[in-house]
């Protein structure tokens, strides 16, 4: 193990004994406690048997609503405002991952957060470990902070990255969302390009998952990351970090020399599978726990970046182009004469479609000429 900032030895007569936090280190940091247990029998010892566990930082409950107080004020003034000037809207999150990784977890994580109180209720059901998931429509969560708001959208859990999930996906990206869609109702929301995409995504990965099933959790983020940067039919990069989660339970379990040591290749490992440097250890804030300095800052350095991200790049960039060839196909498949439609709206068009959009306007066009000399 690392150089101790702390050792002690101590014989214990019986099966258990009481080891108080030395006076000396401070409660507030992070450790890592090694246990080394032997036996004494007829005067000769037996082999060691170790154990290690490791918890984060804590602060009081004055100083995470301080912490949170703070980090808050500066989130409102210059990431959600530059957010909500750049877009004219407030900001719309889609939270994605597979089952029992903490997605509605960290939506109440979230929520707590943005209203520095730890104490509040669950705003979301989660589902405790084992085959039945919690989630199964689509449920947003709206969190008013001060005078905006963050729209959190929690989603059934998608198991595997089949190439039918993935097409669900494509559709819940390109097409937004209404509360209560199913998974099975994913790939046939009729009518659902006229709604507003949602404008970034948070992939939730539990941590303690990875280090179990690597190789299949890996693939899990590589195909997902593969639909996000193609969305809308490859036309749009759709903006999107990770959520590692379970960071406590983590290290918590950890019996490596540095638990730190394995945190950190577990996240570089997460981030060359999702294609994204944008990897971020979280702790989900549970009713009633105590708050970590170090959790606080990656829980804003996510959403930070996740609304700089949001801001450069335009999800939505379809559904005007999409609006136009269905007014123009609905008019000609019906035979009735096609209104001028604005200008605005057909440059895009045409610049999106190249030669194909061309070549639908002249015809329609056309056809509209024709029947004008025929009225006449």
């Amino acid at each position: 193990m690392f150089q101790p900032s702390h050792s002690n030895v101590q014989q214990v007569e019986g099966f258990q004994t009481h080891l108080p936090h030395p006076d000396e280190l401070s409660r507030a940091q992070a450790w890592v406690v090694k246990i080394s247990l032997k036996a004494k029998s007829d005067g000769s010892w037996s082999d060691a048997v170790e154990y290690q566990i490791a918890w984060e930082d804590e602060l009081s409950d004055q100083e995470t609503r301080k912490d949170l107080n703070e980090r808050i004020e500066s989130f409102l003034k210059k990431d959600l405002c530059d957010f909500m000037k750049s877009k004219n809207d407030h900001p719309k999150i889609l939270v994605l991952g597979p089952q029992h990784h903490g997605k509605s977890s960290f939506v109440n994580h979230a929520y707590r957060c943005l209203h520095a109180d730890l104490d509040v209720s669950d705003q979301l059901d989660q589902a405790p470990a084992g085959p039945e998931e919690k989630t199964l429509a689509t449920k947003s969560l709206q969190l008013d902070v001060s005078h905006s708001q963050v729209t959190f959208i929690d989603n059934p859990a998608f198991a595997t990255m089949s190439d039918e999930t993935q097409g669900k996906l494509q559709t819940l990206l390109s097409s937004g969302h209404c509360d209560g869609l199913r998974r099975q109702d994913m790939g046939r929301a009729e009518g659902s390009w006229f709604s507003r995409p949602p404008h970034a995504a948070i992939v939730v990965m539990s941590l303690c998952h990875w280090r179990e099933e690597r190789e299949e959790m890996a693939s899990y983020l590589q195909k997902i990351a593969g639909v996000l940067k193609t969305a809308s039919a490859g036309t749009v990069e759709f903006p999107y970090v990770v959520a590692a989660t379970h960071c406590d339970e983590f290290l918590k379990d950890c019996q490596k020399e540095d638990p730190r040591d394995e945190l950190e290749k577990a996240l570089e490992g997460i981030k060359r599978s999702a294609s994204t440097s944008h990897v971020y250890a979280i702790t989900n804030y549970m009713q009633g726990s105590m708050g970590s300095a170090r959790n606080n800052k990656a829980t804003f350095d996510l959403l930070i970046q996740l609304l700089a991200k949001a801001n450069h790049e335009n999800t939505g960039k379809n559904r005007i182009v999409f609006a136009v060839l269905w007014h123009v196909a609905t008019a000609w498949g019906t035979g009735k004469q096609v209104v001028a439609l604005p200008y605005t709206l057909m440059k895009t068009a045409t610049a999106v479609l190249g030669w194909v959009g061309q070549w639908i306007f002249r015809k329609v066009f056309s056809q509209r000429r024709e029947l004008e000399r025929g009225a006449k």
